[in-house]
This record gives C-alpha cells, structure tokens and sequence, in this order.
C-alpha cells in the first residue's frame, strides 16, 4: 500500500519529484516548502504487493496541468495515480516484481513526458506517460532493480537512459528506442542508481554507481570508459550523491557501503576525502544540503542499526544521530515540511 499524507507536492527544485534522489545528482533535497504540522493522511492505495526500495516519482507525466504519482510494486505494475486523490489512472503489468524506482522525462524529444522502468523480468521499460502504453523495452541478462537516470550523457544533443542489473552490467540506452550506446562491465550485480554529473569539472558528463564487488565507478558519459575506481571493504547497494559537500568549489561523490562506512570521494579522481563509521551496514542513499543554515553542507544518511547520522560534509564528523524504531535502509529526503525555513529528514520506516 502506497500512502499521501503530504498536502504539497514533494519533489524537486521545481517541486516535481522525476526520479531516484530527486535530480540526476541524488541530493534528496526539496526546496519547495510544505505546511504541514499535524500530518494527516490523504489518501491510500492499495497495490496488489509489497512497495520496496525505491522513491515514488512525481510529475505531471500526462501533460493535463495535475500532478501524477508513479510507483511500482511487487505484484509486478507499475501504478499512475492521481496526485488529487490516489485513485488509478492507468497502470503497466510487467513479468516481475518491480523495486525499480521510476524515472520521468521526455526520453525522444517530442515533447511529451515518458516514465522508465526496471523489473525483475531483466527487462527496461519505457511507457508513455498519458496512457501507460509501451514505447519499447530493453532485455537486459538479469533482475533490474537499479532505478533509471535519464540524461543527454553524451552530449549529442539527445537523450539516454542509463541503468544497471543484476548482470553486472550497467547500460546506457537510446532514449528513443532503447538501442544500446554502450555498456560498463563491473565485477558485480549491479542495483546501485546512476547518478549523472560533472564530477571533475571539465565540462561533460560523467556517471557514477555502485557494485557488488565492493567498487565505486566513474565511467565518462560519452563511451563508458572508466575514469576511477574506488574499493570499498563490502558490497555497495547504495546510490551516489554528487556535490560540493566541503565548499572547496570541486563536486565530491559520497556513497555507503556494507563495510558500515560512508565515503567521501573526490569527484576528480575518486580519491578518499573522508569516511565515516556508521556502526552498521549502509544500504540507504545520502542527501545533502545545509541542513541547519549554518552556510555549510551536511550529509544525512540512514544505516542497518536503525540510525540515521548527519555529517558535517568538511570532515565527515557527526552532528547528530536519530535511532529509528526499525533499519533505516531505505533512502530518506531533506525537506522543509512545516515551512519554518528549516530542514526535516523523511525516513521510510
């Protein structure tokens, strides 16, 4: 069951919530602010199966000027609802069970918005966001449960779709018809999302996962080749954020592992900057921001142990830590709900 107890729409910058982390560089922040002191739950929707593991996506997928949900399921859909009231505007049957986070965003410039899959069929999907349809579909050779991240990552003026499974690939695909440009072997399964920024500053695109052979990948958005690597003591299901998190003017890529660790990474080189010891295994996502209007960044993250830690973003030393009553695995956001002109951290329990 899928719940609303929000009464703003929670997304991105722009209020809009398009995919895994918000934004292609997975800050897991909303900058539009809520009112909400007393939450009251709006609306339910029972799916047919549990929900896991993933962020719902938020966006007016169907051009009728209202805000749609997107979300999948283990019963194998992937659910539209409508943002009034959560009643069913169309829904999509794959052959497996879905924990891929959906992605919404105009993948074959017609200007009409399209909403990407994974699921456990090994298959990627792309639907049209008005009625659900398939536009096409991409076989990979294992489960996909990575969420897409749908960017021009190659600078060709169009767009791709780059995702992971549990093949151990991580593919980028045409956004018009799901050919594949090209593909990046780890030595793992891969359920890490990508995120897609200019990690080193030299003005392209570079993406960024995880893998279950304990590495942190930077590969070059144009072919996939590898820029760096970094090894980490365990498997990394976490999903990268990418930001200035010290405030020296260079993006940094900060990441969990099983290890019970959070690094952070030069953007430029993958080189450690700091690390954090969270006490357990860390399979929840950061978001970043400035969480206490102190001017200066910090990094909330959830962990096994049931705790959620922020860290100062210089040096990575805590600031402060919640205990939830369950594992914090699943990756949370920072918003300001009430409106008070400060940060609250969302935390799926």
């Amino acid at each position: 069951m899928i719940g609303c107890i929000l009464t703003m729409c929670v997304g991105a910058v722009t209020g809009n919530w398009p995919m895994w982390g918000g934004d292609l560089a997975h800050q897991s922040v909303q900058l539009l602010k809520g009112a909400i002191t007393s939450p009251v739950i709006k609306w339910r929707f029972a799916t047919g199966a549990d929900v896991e593991w993933q962020f719902s996506a938020i966006a007016d997928c169907d051009g009728d000027g209202r805000i749609e949900v997107l979300v999948g399921s283990c019963d194998y859909k992937l659910y539209c609802l409508r943002g009034s009231d959560g009643s069913q505007k169309w829904a999509f049957t794959t052959g497996g069970e879905v924990h891929s986070s959906p992605a919404i965003a105009d993948c074959d410039g017609d200007g009409k918005l399209e909403v990407v899959i994974g699921s456990y069929d090994h298959n990627v999907y792309c639907l049209r966001g008005s009625d659900g349809a398939q536009k096409w579909a991409f076989a990979t050779g294992g489960w996909v449960d990575s969420s897409p991240a749908v960017a021009d990552v190659d600078g060709d003026g169009k767009m791709e779709v780059v995702i992971g499974s549990h093949d151990n690939n991580l593919y980028c695909l045409r956004g018009s018809d799901g050919g594949q440009k090209w593909a990046f072997t780890t030595g793992g399964v891969v359920t890490s999302s990508p995120a897609v920024a200019d990690c080193d500053g030299d003005g392209k695109l570079e993406v960024v996962i995880g893998s279950y052979d304990h590495n942190v990948y930077c590969l070059r958005g144009s072919d996939g080749s590898q820029k760096w690597a970094f090894t980490a003591g365990s498997v990394v299901y976490s999903s990268a954020a990418v930001a200035d998190v010290d405030g020296d003017g260079k993006m940094e890529v900060v990441i969990g592992s099983h290890d019970n660790n959070v690094y952070c990474l030069r953007g430029s080189d993958g080189g450690q900057k700091w690390a954090f010891t969270t006490g357990g295994a860390v399979t929840s996502s950061p978001a970043v921001a400035d969480c206490d209007g102190d001017g200066k960044m910090e990094v909330v993250i959830g962990s096994s142990g049931s705790k959620v830690s922020c860290l100062r973003g210089s040096d990575g030393t805590q600031k402060w830590a919640f205990r939830t009553p369950d594992n914090a695995h699943t990756p949370g956001a920072l918003v300001d709900i009430d409106g008070d002109g400060r940060f609250e951290y969302l935390v799926p329990q």
